[in-house]
């Protein structure tokens, strides 16, 4: 490609200013970089379902422990170990397939609502739909997760000792150790997993904050943008193309409440490409894949106040100084400064486009800007160099950006009318404010973090539902030992913090578990933060302090139905 470039680059050296070549795969400029979000997005989604599936598990726990001496008596009647697995399978399994129906149900609402938050340059967003694919994943997560956590009560039932359970007669049989055993691991497992996700999140809102807060190199407040593409075979001439636009910016500039006007070809945010090697003068040629290569903009004199970017040497362009006819010119970016003369001044040094022996003109360099983050805020900003439109005709304006004293979008209907003033042909689009742009440019960001968001906040109240349900089978099951204690004297208070300590123990092993985790887990997800540690301390610390809160609120609430029991009644109920 580089060999094509350079034959081309001698064929037509008005039209081709560089032999370099920038290759880019299908699949990469087609997907991009979504796939790792999309991973992340899909390791959440199997905590959750881990979560929900623990606590159905939990369920089924205690609806096994209260039908002991049901089962007990089937055995006594006759009933094999192997037509009892089959049972609890059997209502295991139509729960399961029940829950994905209903979750099948519940996506076709739920899909059209993702859809409308996810971004549109996500590849075919509008294609994803419920196929036989999704009915098919749908149904095989269903059967598996109804077998898998309908062998836990099945397991369960054929440890139990009849001749205790026929024994007890009337009264209530309390869960063996296994059976507690085993729900104290599901809540720790609940707790762990939703730790992972509410620290995956914490750290990618953490990310988003910060890249939302992060320096662009210009003022995005206060900007009306719009796209202004001449027609080719109505504007051949470089020259009629000055003119639109000088005439263009008079009239804009004009308009109540426009503070400065300027025009350029791209816009931060908006392009990905626009660059080329250049050759440095004093220096030898390295050759076309070892030259600088420089990000490039043509822009009006005005643009640099416009967006806010500040200038820290030299000066800026000026529509007297630069012309047509005069010698070209070109002001940098503090890094290119840095990296082309390290340590000398830049100003009045001269680069070309191209290899040293290239047609095109040498530029000096008169000015000295802050660099821009022209592509994404994620990457630290490229080479920068700003050309004056009206000395290069190879490089045409068609944006324009308007400062404001009052809200932008009110100027659009102005701006509209001004434009086809000065041609009632010209098409005006992409209309919108720079915040907008701002906004577009970091859309996965924020669709990958409120989808994360909404996962852990689910495993949150999942978790919670959990420690509950424990907690109050717990107490309900241990209604005698309470009566006996309280009517030995315990305090309420006591009781309290005993159950509550049960349910802090768990809560305590489950956050332990969720941090280690965390540290091997968040890792994985490095490439999605920004300016964020995925072992930030602060956000594990706040993370495994909500959840320690939330888990003693939901101890808090049994705890404290079982300090009110009182000890006549508990008594006599058994």
């Amino acid at each position: 490609m580089n060999g094509l470039a350079a034959r081309l680059r001698q064929q037509y050296p008005d039209v081709v200013k560089s032999d370099a070549t920038v290759l880019v795969s299908l699949h990469e400029q087609v997907v991009g970089d979504i796939k790792p979000a999309l991973l992340v997005l899909l390791g959440a989604v199997a905590f959750v379902l881990l979560v929900a599936c623990a606590n159905v598990a939990n369920l089924l726990l205690a609806r096994a422990a209260g039908r002991q001496k049901e089962i007990a008596l089937r055995v006594a009647l006759g009933a094999g170990r192997l037509r009892l697995l089959r049972q609890f399978l059997t209502e295991s399994m139509l729960l399961a397939l029940l829950g994905g129906a209903a979750g099948l149900l519940l996506s076709l609402w739920g899909l059209n609502l993702l859809k409308a938050f996810m971004p549109e340059n996500i590849s075919q967003v509008r294609a994803i739909a419920l196929d036989a694919r999704v009915l098919g994943v749908t149904l095989l997560v269903s059967l598996l997760t109804g077998l898998v956590f309908g062998l836990a009560p099945s397991a369960q039932v054929s440890r139990l000792n009849l001749n205790e359970i026929l024994k007890d007669g009337g009264r209530d049989t309390a869960p063996g150790r296994s059976g507690n055993r085993l729900k104290g691991v599901l809540v720790v497992a609940e707790v762990a997993i939703s730790l992972v996700l509410l620290v995956g999140a914490g750290l990618l809102i953490n990310s988003f904050l910060r890249l939302r807060n992060s320096d662009p190199g210009y003022r995005y407040d206060n900007l009306l943008t719009m796209s202004v593409v001449l027609p080719q075979q109505k504007y051949p001439e470089h020259a009629h193309r000055v003119a639109f636009f000088g005439e263009l910016i008079d009239r804009v500039k004009a308009l109540p409440g426009v503070r400065s006007v300027a025009v350029t070809d791209w816009l931060p945010l908006t392009m990905t490409g626009g660059s080329f090697g250049v050759s440095v003068e004093g220096r030898p040629d390295p050759g076309p894949d070892q030259r600088p290569d420089i990000v490039t903009r043509v822009i009006s004199p005005e643009y640099f106040g416009t967006m806010g970017i500040r200038l820290l040497r030299g000066r800026q362009f000026d529509e007297r100084q630069e012309r047509a006819d005069t010698k070209p010119v070109v002001v940098i970016s503090e890094t290119t400064a840095e990296r082309l003369w390290p340590g000398e001044d830049p100003l009045g040094k001269r680069i070309k486009p191209g290899a040293l022996d290239s047609p095109g003109s040498w530029m000096e360099v008169v000015g000295v800007v802050n660099d821009v983050r022209q592509f994404d805020l994620t990457t630290e900003p490229r080479l920068q160099m700003y050309l004056p439109y009206v000395q290069f005709e190879w490089f045409v304006p068609r944006q324009l950006v308007i400062k404001t004293d009052v809200e932008p979008s009110s100027l659009a209907a102005a701006v509209r009318s001004a434009i086809w003033g000065v041609d009632k042909e010209q098409p005006v689009s992409d209309v919108r404010t720079m915040e907008m742009v701002l906004s577009e440019s970091i859309a996965r960001q924020r669709f990958s973090t409120m989808l994360l968001g909404v996962f852990a906040a689910v495993a949150l109240a999942l978790a919670a539902i959990g420690i509950y349900g424990v907690m109050s089978y717990a107490v309900a099951h241990r209604t005698r030992e309470i009566g006996i204690r309280m009517a030995l004297g315990a305090p309420a208070g006591s009781v309290l913090r005993l159950v509550v300590g049960q349910g802090l123990k768990l809560v305590l092993a489950g956050v332990l578990l969720g941090l280690l985790g965390s540290f091997l887990l968040t890792r994985l997800m490095s490439s999605l933060l920004f300016g964020v540690s995925p072992t930030d301390p602060l956000t594990l610390a706040t993370i495994s302090l909500v959840l320690v809160v939330v888990a003693l609120l939901a101890s808090y609430i049994p705890a404290r139905r079982a300090a009110k029991v009182d000890p006549l009644i508990a008594l006599r109920s058994q």
